[in-house]
């Protein structure tokens, strides 16, 4: 049997979250989203450059050794260069479709996302 205070304690914290996925969704998230772009570009960069750098100092010492560079060492650049291009755009294509359908969304959208979010944490209980 349960108490009030343990019917409280589950209920508060989902009516908090539902009131804070509303408010997120309905006018929060686009701007959100249009930033979160920006960083995963930023982040995809740091990862390419991460892969680059090896490529880039075995390419420098061998051109020290023997005055030119394996033709692998461009391949591998082309290749790791193409990946993030095919990132970029995966990301871009993604997270501005998720923009818009968010952008679309309207009251009714965002109660409903907001009352899948409390009942989520009613269900799934932390």
């Amino acid at each position: 049997m349960s108490t009030q205070q343990d019917v409280l304690r589950d209920f508060v914290p989902a009516l908090l979250l539902g009131a804070a996925c509303y408010v997120l969704l309905r006018w929060a998230a686009t701007s959100l989203l249009t930033h979160l772009e920006t960083g995963v570009e930023y982040a995809v960069n740091v990862v390419v450059v991460g892969l680059l750098f090896p490529e880039y100092c075995w390419t420098k010492a061998q051109r020290r050794l023997s005055g030119h560079a394996a033709p692998f060492a461009y391949t591998y650049g082309d290749a790791v260069c193409t990946l993030a291009s095919a990132g970029h755009r995966l990301v871009g294509t993604l997270l501005s479709a998720l923009r818009e359908a968010i952008g679309r969304l309207g009251h009714r959208g965002a109660l409903w996302g907001a009352l899948l979010g409390s009942g989520a944490l009613l269900l799934f209980r932390w």
